[in-house]
């Protein structure tokens, strides 16, 4: 599921917002950090982290895969790109990866078990990453500064 949300006019301390984000998907107990990037494209600094499920979950459709986070830009206009990635999202039909792999009974099992669930910590990583804007953030968050692009 993506989500990219950019700022304007906020002079916000990107390099403080992308450790403290870091940390964020570091203090989640299933996942680990596999690649961090930090670098220009095209005179543009951009910064990002993708952090990877630890362990292997129950093969149950929509739960968390991984979760990239990027920033781009300048501290006064900048994007933040969030992209979570689930198992079978591509299937189309939910859980039938589930009832292939392990048949049928143990699918529509998993069907109801809970997890960490790719939509739930997309939502849940949203709310965060707004709160650490704002605290890195000189200028006051207001609607005029934001644009969700996605």
């Amino acid at each position: 599921m993506p989500f990219v949300r950019k700022y304007k006019d906020m002079n916000t301390n990107l390099e403080a917002l992308y450790k403290d984000i870091t940390k964020e998907l570091q203090n989640e107990k299933e996942l680990n950090i596999g690649k961090e990037l930090k670098g220009e494209i095209n005179g543009v600094p951009f910064m990002s982290a993708t952090a990877y499920r630890s362990s292997i979950p129950k093969l149950v459709t929509g739960t968390l895969r991984e979760v990239t986070v990027t920033i781009t830009g300048t501290s006064n206009d900048y994007l933040i790109e969030m992209h979570t990635g689930e198992w079978f999202s591509n299937l189309a039909m939910p859980y039938f990866g589930a009832s292939i792999l392990v048949g049928p009974l143990a699918g529509l099992a998993a069907a109801g078990t809970t997890g960490l669930m790719a939509a739930q910590y997309g939502r849940k990583l949203k709310n965060t990453i707004k709160d650490l804007v704002k605290k890195h953030s000189k200028a006051d968050y207001s609607d005029e500064k934001v644009e969700t692009l996605i």
